[in-house]
């Protein structure tokens, strides 16, 4: 029991007693700019401001000219493949016109002859008839046919009349027999 007695009367005296700490003072302390930092100078920030301008006014200059040069190489590439399809035509055509035959040469014809007129004259005009174009019509014989109201001076109309006329009347229309 002497023990808890001792411990009683050692806590009592403690109780009764101011204790003194002594730290050291803040005037011994050295402050540290990892732990307190100052405030920074407007020269270092004016120096950081115009190297992060400097290094945003060249990446903008990069970009543009990439841009640029993208640009100008797709143009490169537009005009390349123009002046490609241009003489891939060229080539088409001058295949086409060496593959196309000669025109052919009309064989001589008769003179006098409706062969002639039809080579020769395809605006023939008889006055005895009065007989007009390639199959020599009466213009009111040329009008009773379905091509009536077409030239009658136009080399297919007229022998489309014709070819009608023959097929309804035979060569009748134009003295044959």
């Amino acid at each position: 029991m002497l023990k808890f007695t001792t411990l009683v009367a050692a806590l009592a005296v403690a109780a009764m007693t101011t204790v003194t700490i002594h730290l050291p003072s803040a005037a011994h302390i050295q402050p540290t700019t990892a732990f307190h930092p100052g405030p920074p100078s407007r020269f270092v920030a004016s120096e950081n401001a115009d190297r992060w301008q400097q290094v945003a006014t060249k990446q903008q200059a990069d970009e543009d000219a990439a841009k640029a040069a993208a640009e100008a190489k797709a143009a490169e590439e537009a005009r390349q493949a123009e002046l490609a399809r241009q003489a891939e035509l060229a080539r088409q055509q001058a295949a086409a016109a060496a593959a196309r035959p000669a025109p052919a040469q009309p064989a001589a014809v008769p003179a006098g002859s409706v062969q002639e007129i039809i080579v020769n004259n395809p605006r023939a005009y008889n006055g005895a008839g009065p007989y007009y174009g390639l199959f020599q019509f009466l213009m009111s014989t040329f009008k009773s046919t379905p091509y009536g109201n077409q030239d009658i001076y136009d080399a297919y109309y007229n022998a489309a009349a014709a070819a009608w006329k023959y097929s309804v009347s035979g060569g009748g229309a134009w003295g044959c027999k």
